[in-house]
């Protein structure tokens, strides 16, 4: 049996609150294989992307991972990249464990143009000089299918669209050939004749380098050409995980069945689309999460933050003081 890239194994998150930790994934396990698109989809709020920043240890201080996730990279041991210092886990970012974010348009560094972005991220992890560099950025804008490459190498975010700015994020992410793509919601802000070309290359890519992929997601019905496997999560919790074409179509959980029955396709134009609690009306799938105890913390009294006339600047260019 062939070794998994990825074995999450119980995993849990917690939250510091102010008197007491919020559990926001509760003991999950799943497992990726090499050349495998693994798709985790659920409502806003279960603990999807959470769970791939985890992966990266992008999360704040607050947040207390338990459990693990041995991550086995090509010719090295496995390793849990939970415990892994500072220094270690830069190693692993970018290189070996790639993440194309939600939302495009603020991933980008909007004072720096495309072309220089896709650059650094080379240079980080691979040797070499600026020229190869740049050469590698022109074929990967290629690779993805971005319009005359030598020209949005020299453009800002700004000056790209949603889609195109998405191309950038993949090409950046896929420029170190990373074993396991991490592509949280990608469309999400894409028009909806545009999401399925960028699951189309996702899926192409991963088929022409021949790395994992994990694809979180909302919406069951994007996932249905692209996913090997899917894992449905619900209040931080598994209810469901198996083949795809199992799963989308013989669904044995309601939850998922829920999520299939609320895809607006099946409903007319026009009527009002159904939500996932219509369909759990009256079941109580999983009781709220806390951790083991414990009890949630209760807002405090009086204003927690406060903010005043918030200014942010981007500066174009350099004076001489710096």
């Amino acid at each position: 049996m062939q070794k998994a890239l990825l074995e999450v194994n119980n995993f849990t998150l917690d939250f510091n609150g102010a008197t007491a930790p919020t559990r926001a994934v509760n003991g999950i396990s799943f497992s990726i294989a090499p050349g495998e698109l693994v798709a985790v989809v659920g409502e806003s709020g279960s603990g999807k992307s959470v769970t791939a920043l985890s992966m990266l240890q992008l999360l704040p201080a607050a947040a207390l991972p338990g459990g693990s996730m041995l991550f086995t990279a090509p010719g090295k041991p496995a390793v849990n990249i939970l415990s892994l210092d500072k220094k270690a886990i830069r190693k692993v970012r970018g290189k070996d464990i790639a993440m194309i974010f939600q939302e495009p348009m603020t991933s980008l560094n909007p004072v720096f143009t495309c072309g220089s972005q896709v650059m650094e991220a080379i240079m980080q992890h691979q040797p070499g000089s600026k020229k190869a560099a740049r050469q590698k950025v022109m074929e990967l804008f290629a690779q993805v299918q971005l319009p005359e490459p030598a020209v949005v190498f020299n453009k800002y975010p700004h000056q790209l669209s949603g889609g195109q700015k998405q191309r950038v994020m993949i090409a950046m992410a896929i420029s170190c050939n990373p074993a396991l793509l991490i592509a949280d919601e990608p469309t999400t802000a894409l028009d909806v004749t545009v999401q399925q070309s960028i699951l189309q290359l996702i899926k192409q890519l991963q088929q022409q380098q021949g790395m994992s992929v994990l694809l979180i997601t909302h919406d069951l019905g994007l996932v249905a050409d692209v996913a090997d496997k899917v894992v449905v999560l619900y209040k931080g919790q598994i209810v469901e995980q198996g083949a795809a074409a199992t799963v989308l179509q013989q669904p044995a959980h309601a939850y998922t069945k829920a999520l299939l029955q609320c895809r607006p396709a099946l409903h007319a134009r026009g009527s009002r689309l159904p939500v996932v609690g219509d369909a759990l009306a009256g079941t109580t799938i999983l009781p709220a999460l806390q951790p083991e105890n414990s009890k949630l913390a209760s807002p405090a009294a009086g204003i927690a933050l406060q903010v005043q006339e918030l200014q942010v600047h981007y500066p174009g260019k350099r004076n001489w003081p710096g």
